[in-house]
């Protein structure tokens, strides 16, 4: 019993110690975003907006403007026997145009989608599909995060050879 109280407080421990940090919290990240444009889906483009805003240093050569121009869209996947829903598809898209400060101009689209199934109580599954939509929208977030960061000029001096893992380069 004793050993059993000191195997798992130890386990603890060593658990809390391993310096978890969220994706992106301490990364230096070479670019600035100057202006965000949002079209269509307001909700959308707000949460990238937000997400943008934090993640952007200030002290750099590469600037960007963006425009967002977000949808959503709900699709019906499956139908029961009565010809009553019952998988729906949801997609989002966001297509970023990118306006570097040398007049540089990219265009990129995101998407990400998910299947669900319908639901009788339509109040929980109108929730279920707005968290649906956020999560999808942070998955772009990300890949949008990568990439601005792909795209920047400071490129970072470290690089990938073999299995080795990253060198820095000199």
């Amino acid at each position: 019993m004793i050993k059993n109280k000191i195997f798992f407080f130890t386990i603890l421990i060593f658990l809390t110690q391993c310096g978890y940090q969220t994706i992106y919290s301490n990364k230096n990240l070479d670019f600035s975003v100057t202006e965000i444009k949002i079209l269509n889906d307001q909700n959308i483009g707000r949460q990238i907006k937000n997400r943008l805003g934090l993640r952007s240093s200030k002290n750099t050569s590469d600037n960007f403007s963006l425009i967002i121009d977000s949808k959503f869209e709900k699709t019906i996947s499956s139908k029961d026997k009565q010809g009553n829903p019952s998988i729906f598809n949801l997609v989002v898209y966001v297509k970023v145009d990118l306006i570097s400060e040398l007049g540089k101009k990219r265009s990129k689209v995101f998407s990400e989608g998910i299947n669900y199934n319908n639901s009788e109580n339509k109040f929980n599954l109108k929730r279920y599909e707005d968290s649906l939509r956020v999560n999808l929208t942070e998955k772009i977030i990300d890949n949008l995060l990568l990439y601005l960061q792909s795209i920047s000029t400071n490129k970072s001096n470290a690089s990938l050879q073999g299995n080795i893992g990253y060198i820095i380069k000199k």
